[in-house]
């Protein structure tokens, strides 16, 4: 990147580097202002050949486009230019201050690959401050791979060290940052009387900061504990205040929204509550990059729509939850395994030097004793590889089961839509409407006149209705003998008119008033299989289970999991 030393900026060589820094920070109130002193600053060190002023003034980009994928670029820049040189921190600086960014832009993969390569560097010149830095943010990606114990661990590492080394006067930033990711990581493992005192501390902290660093954030997280105390006016209170301060961190934002709808229905507010988690999916269609916190919103909204029984709204839910989910199990799920590889065997290789070598010694010896033969360690690996199929199977069942749930409540879900609207006086009479009509177009093939096939199709349609179906051991004779008519006619109207065959359209019908009374009528789910078969007119438990897989894909005991999962 090249900029015009002389005609752009014809002031470029009045004050001092450390001046120029200074009206940098003061004008983080105006975008513009500070953008053109960065610029400044680094066509003058371009000009007097300083390569440390260079990167100062790369860093200047950094702080100016932070959380942005420009600010990505300019740690790039960093890197590139000082790859090769013997300055103080760098380049490790440079793939810290890169790996920072990318955890603000979300890919936590590539930000870990950076994390790693500082971390060797940083231990390799003895660098305790980077080293700090590093570990605080590979305790941030533990709790977005859910890994909180370990994260927490890090964290009490962390500020025992800064003590020990008296960091906190050194670098007062890190110290709050420190203590804010403590005071957050104690909420997120329940050790609330912990996080209480390590909150306060932080606060009182923030404020004696001369810019009230992280005020807002500590504000945030205390009004998480004041949630999970129970304390929830206490917490509204807190978390709104937070985000009078944080229109930018979109994050943060999007994870108060979600601790005040939290909140609010605990208090029972929740029409005020859906008001927060529809602003956080206004916020996702903007910034993707706040998708976790999205897809716990589409959770809660799924719940809220579906207890206000608005089917459409709770169909919209899914659809976008079931579009983050695939998105998250696709770009992060291996970001816990990624972590070990990456950051924590690197890190602890000069810890584990003896160790190693005693683990070489111990394979020696029980080779020397054949205490394991070929043959074992064959049968052992086919196993592994047999569980491993079994694990891939079951996971692989599992989404498919459950996608299949999701299509079975879709379908029940238009077709209570469709019952309801099919209701009224005229019902009797649109059913004789649809009768001819189907008898008009297929006369030729059923064989009998509209007289005679028409009050069948009604009489099949009351049948229906009343549930008569329930009785067991309906036959065809025994239904032709009710409707009035004969075997034979109203064989040929079943197969013509319901497309199947008489034994099936009668599994087919029962299974829908099963599913319909499993998901409307609490008490039903509370019987066994067996009784739910009987109820609804099956001799036994197994031929019901086969016709319910057999129409749904999945199996009546999968079903009600997931029904009772939903409430």
């Amino acid at each position: 990147m090249m900029f015009c030393t002389s005609t752009v900026f014809p002031q470029l060589n009045s004050g001092s580097f450390e001046d120029m820094v200074s009206d940098f920070y003061a004008a983080s109130d105006n975008p513009e202002k500070a953008f053109t002193i960065a610029k400044n600053y680094l066509a003058k060190a371009k000009e007097v050949n300083d390569v440390a002023e260079i990167i100062s003034a790369y860093e200047l980009f950094v702080t100016h486009f932070s959380h942005t994928p420009k600010a990505i670029s300019y740690t790039d820049s960093i890197i590139l230019l000082t790859k090769n040189t013997k300055l103080d921190n760098y380049p490790a600086e440079g793939y810290l201050l890169k790996g920072t960014q990318l955890y603000y832009n979300s890919k936590y993969n590539d930000a870990l690959t950076n994390f790693a390569t500082a971390n060797d560097l940083a231990l390799a010149a003895n660098n305790i401050g980077q080293q700090i830095s590093i570990k605080h943010y590979i305790g941030l990606l533990k709790n977005v791979s859910e890994e909180r114990k370990e994260a927490l661990q890090i964290f009490q590492q962390n500020i025992q060290f800064i003590r020990k080394n008296a960091f906190e006067k050194k670098d007062p930033e890190q110290y709050l940052k420190s203590l804010l990711a403590l005071a957050d990581s104690y909420n997120k493992n329940r050790v609330l009387d912990s996080a209480e005192i390590v909150h306060q501390r932080g606060i009182k902290a923030s404020l004696q900061h001369s810019n009230k660093y992280l005020y807002p954030f500590f504000l945030t997280s205390h009004g998480v504990l004041s949630y999970y105390k129970e304390n929830y006016n206490r917490g509204i209170d807190s978390l709104l205040k937070a985000s009078d301060f944080l229109s930018s961190e979109e994050k943060v934002l999007c994870a108060n929204y979600l601790y005040i709808y939290k909140c609010l229905d605990k208090l029972g507010k929740n029409e005020e509550g859906i008001m927060y988690l529809s602003k956080v999916d206004s916020i996702y269609k903007k910034k993707p990059k706040v998708i976790f916190q999205a897809k716990e919103a589409y959770e809660f909204l799924n719940k809220e729509y579906k207890n206000a029984n608005n089917a459409e709204k709770q169909l919209a839910a899914i659809e976008k939850l079931l579009a983050v989910d695939e998105i998250i199990t696709k770009k992060y799920q291996n970001l816990g395994k990624e972590i070990v590889q990456k950051y924590e065997t690197p890190l602890m290789i000069s810890e584990k030097v003896e160790l190693l070598n005693e683990k070489e010694e111990l394979i020696t010896q029980l080779q020397d004793k054949n205490f394991l033969s070929q043959k074992v360690v064959i049968v052992l690996i086919i196993l592994s590889i047999i569980l491993c199929v079994i694990i891939f199977y079951f996971f692989r069942r599992n989404a498919i089961n459950k996608k299949r749930f999701i299509a079975l409540m879709e379908e029940y879900n238009q077709k209570k839509v469709q019952k309801e609207k099919e209701k009224g006086a005229q019902e009797e009479k649109v059913n004789e409407e649809k009768a001819a009509i189907v008898l008009s177009a297929d006369k030729e093939s059923i064989g009998l006149s509209e007289d005679i096939v028409a009050p069948i199709l009604v009489k099949l349609k009351k049948f229906e209705d009343a549930h008569r179906y329930t009785k067991k051991n309906y036959t065809l004779t025994k239904l032709a003998k009710e409707l009035d008519t004969n075997s034979t006619y109203l064989s040929k109207i079943i197969n013509m008119t319901k497309g199947m065959n008489f034994a099936k359209y009668m599994n087919e019908i029962r299974i829908d008033y099963a599913i319909a009374q499993l998901k409307e009528n609490k008490r039903f789910r509370s019987y066994t299989i067996k009784a739910i078969a009987l109820e609804v007119g099956f001799n036994n438990a197994q031929s019901f289970s086969i016709a319910f897989h057999k129409k749904t894909g999945i199996n009546p005991s999968y079903f009600l999991k997931q029904l009772e999962n939903q409430d």
